[in-house]
C-alpha cells in the first residue's frame, strides 16, 4: 500500500489509462468525472474520506472508465493491482466470481450513460 499526497486538481488518473490499482480517500476530496463529463470543470462524484475509487480497475482488464482529480489537497491509499489479487486469492472462488461480474454490469451501466 503506498500514501499518495495530491494537491488541489492534480489527476490522478484519466479515462483510458491502464488500471493498475485501486485508491482509497484518506483525507482531503476527489472528484470523479464520467465520460459524458467533457469539460471536467464540475465532478460527477465527489469521494471523501474511506471512500475508494478505481476498484473496476483490480477486477478486470479494461482501461480506466472515468477520471479522478483532487478536488481539494488530499492523500490517497493506493492499493496496486497484484497486491488487490495477493489478497483476492485468498478469499473464496465465489467471491471472486461474483466480483467480476458485477464489475462487468457496472461498465456495461456506464457504457449506456
Amino acid at each position: 500500500m503506498e500514501r499518495i499526497e495530491c494537491y488541489k486538481g492534480k489527476t490522478i488518473f484519466k479515462k483510458g489509462d491502464a488500471a493498475n490499482g485501486l485508491y482509497i480517500v484518506g483525507t482531503g476530496a476527489v472528484g470523479i468525472y464520467f465520460p459524458t463529463n467533457i469539460t471536467l470543470e464540475k465532478p460527477d462524484i465527489i469521494l471523501k474520506k474511506n471512500a475508494t475509487f478505481g476498484e473496476m480497475g483490480v477486477i478486470d482488464t479494461a482501461p480506466r472508465m472515468a477520471t479522478a482529480k483532487a478536488i481539494d489537497e488530499s492523500i490517497v491509499l493506493f492499493i496496486s493491482k497484484s497486491e488487490f489479487e495477493e489478497r483476492l486469492s485468498k478469499s473464496d472462488t465465489i467471491v471472486r466470481g461474483v466480483l467480476a461480474i458485477l464489475s462487468e454490469r457496472l461498465r456495461d451501466i456506464q457504457i449506456r450513460r
